[in-house]
C-alpha cells in the first residue's frame, strides 16, 4: 500500500513554506521504492532552493529511489543518530532500527540541527524540541548516566526529548540555551573507557580547528560536580530566534555509506560544483584535513562534514567545522589522504591537495597554517593537557603523538618536503 509524506521548511525569516512530498511503497524483500516531488508553490517562491543540489535538484522532476529505508540522504541527515535512537526507543516503544526510518522521521517531525520538517499531513508540525537552561547541566549528566545503565526504569526530564539530534554520535547530548542563544550540549558517556576527558579532548580539537583560521561555531567547557566536564558548542543552524538553515551532510551529497578509503577530495569535487565559496570553501576542508591528521581524528567519516544554505549567496557553503576531537583508540582514518588512510606524510597531504585544485605553494601555505593552529592550541591548552596525560596513560599516548606530529609536520612544512 503506497503512503506519504510532507516535507517542509522553516526559513531563516522564521517563515514556514511547504517543500514537497513523498510517496513510498513497501516491496517484497524488504526495499522501499519511493517517489519525490517538490510543490509547484515552492518551486517558483523567490527564496526556494534545492533539499540537496546534487541528487535532487530544484526541478519539476519525479525523482525515484529504491533503497532499504527508502530515503534520500537529505533525510536521512535529520534522523536521529544512535544516542537519539536509543531515546525513542525508551520513551515510544519503536523499533529504531533503519527498516524503520520513515516512522522515526515523521517521530521526529523537525531535523535538529538543520530546518527540515515532517509529517504524514499537510499541516505544520510542531516543535517538539525544549532546550533546558546551562544551569541545569548537572541534573541533565545525572540523568543520562542513569539512562544509560538502565534505560528502562528512567523518567527523563522532558528536555531530553531534544536528546534526538542528528548532530554527533553515540555519546549523550541535550539541547541547551543560555539567554538569548543555543547549544548542543555534549556529555561523557558511562560507556567510554573513559568518559571524564572526552569534553577537553573535544575542546582541544575545535581549538586547534579555531587557531588555524577556520570557521568554528562558539564554543567552552562545562563544569559539573564531581569532576565532569561537558562541551557547549553554539547551534550554527539558528538564525536570530526561529529563523533555520538548510543543513546538509557530505555523506548525503555524495549519496555514499561505505566510506573507508574514500579520499577527502571526493568532498572538494562536491565544493567545486555547488558552493557558492568554493576557494575559502576548499581552502577550509584542506586545513581541516591536515589538522585531523595531526591531532589523530580519524572519525572523519562525511557525516562530520557539512554544507549550509547561504540565503544571501543562495548556494550552499562549507559550514562551520564541528566534531573534531582526537581519537583514544583509532589509528587509520575513515577516509584517505593521498591514497593512504594511515601512516600519512606530507607528501601524502601535498599529492591530495592537486585534486583540491591546489597549487603546491599554496598546499605548502596551508599546512604551515594547521600546523601553527595546532601548536598554537597546544600551548594554550597545555596545563589542560598535561593534567589529561597525567591521569590517564591512553590520553598521555595520544597526546605524545600529537607532539611528535607537530614537531614532523613543522619540519616538513619548512623544507617543503
Amino acid at each position: 500500500m503506497q503512503k506519504n509524506f510532507y516535507i517542509f521548511m522553516q526559513l531563516p525569516d522564521g517563515n514556514r513554506a511547504t517543500v514537497g512530498r513523498l510517496l513510498y511503497e513497501k516491496l517484497a524483500g524488504g526495499t522501499i521504492q519511493s517517489y519525490f516531488r517538490y510543490e509547484s508553490s515552492w518551486i517558483t517562491q523567490a527564496d526556494s532552493f534545492p533539499l540537496d543540489p546534487v541528487n535532487l535538484p530544484l526541478k519539476t522532476s519525479v525523482f525515484q529511489l529504491k533503497s532499504r529505508t527508502g530515503l534520500w540522504g537529505v533525510f536521512e541527515d535529520a534522523l536521529p543518530d544512535a544516542w537519539g535512537r536509543r531515546l525513542i526507543q525508551a520513551r515510544h516503544e519503536v523499533d529504531v532500527s533503519r527498516d524503520n526510518n520513515i516512522a522515526l522521521l515523521l517521530l521526529a517531525r523537525w531535523a535538529e540541527p538543520g530546518a527540515a520538517g515532517f509529517a504524514d499531513v499537510p499541516d505544520f508540525p510542531s516543535r517538539l524540541v525544549i532546550p533546558m537552561d546551562l544551569t541545569m547541566t548537572d541534573q541533565a549528566i545525572a540523568a543520562s548516566e542513569a539512562f544509560e545503565k538502565n534505560a528502562g526504569v528512567v523518567n527523563l526530564p522532558d528536555f531530553f526529548i531534544s536528546g534526538g539530534s542528528s548532530a554527533g554520535g553515540a555519546r549523550p547530548k541535550v539541547l541547551a540555551k543560555s539567554g538569548e542563544n543555543q547549544y548542543l550540549l555534549k556529555f561523557p558517556s558511562t560507556n567510554d573507557p573513559s568518559p571524564d576527558i572526552m569534553a577537553q579532548l573535544e575542546f582541544f580539537g575545535m581549538s586547534c580547528v579555531l587557531y588555524a583560521g577556520m570557521p568554528v561555531p562558539d564554543f567552552f567547557l562545562v563544569q559539573a560536580s564531581g569532576q565532569r566536564m561537558a562541551l557547549a558548542v553554539k547551534r550554527f543552524d539558528i538564525v536570530h530566534s526561529q529563523g533555520r538553515l538548510h543543513f546538509l551532510s557530505f555523506q548525503s551529497l555524495t549519496g555514499i555509506e561505505e566510506q573507508l578509503g574514500l579520499p577527502y577530495s571526493k568532498m572538494a569535487n562536491i565544493i567545486k560544483n555547488v558552493s557558492g565559496n568554493p576557494e575559502p570553501d576548499l581552502k577550509n576542508l584542506y586545513k581541516q584535513m591536515v589538522v585531523n591528521v595531526i591531532i589523530c581524528n580519524c572519525d572523519d567519516h562525511l557525516k562530520n562534514f557539512s554544507m549550509l544554505y547561504s540565503p544571501t549567496m543562495q548556494r550552499f557553503c562549507l559550514s562551520p567545522a564541528y566534531d573534531v576531537v582526537p581519537n583514544l583508540w583509532q589509528r587509520e582514518h575513515i577516509l584517505s589522504i593521498g591514497g593512504n588512510s594511515g601512516h600519512i606524510t606530507s607528501e601524502d597531504i601535498f599529492r591530495e591537495g592537486k585534486h583540491f585544485s591546489l597549487s603546491p605553494q599554496r598546499s605548502r601555505q596551508l599546512l604551515h597554517e594547521a600546523v601553527q593552529g595546532v601548536n598554537k592550541a597546544f600551548q594554550k591548552n597545555k596545563n589542560m593537557l598535561q593534567i589529561l596525560s597525567s591521569t590517564h596513560p591512553i590520553c598521555r599516548k595520544l597526546i605524545e603523538k600529537i607532539e611528535e606530529n607537530i614537531d614532523t609536520f613543522t619540519c616538513k612544512e619548512k623544507t617543503g618536503h
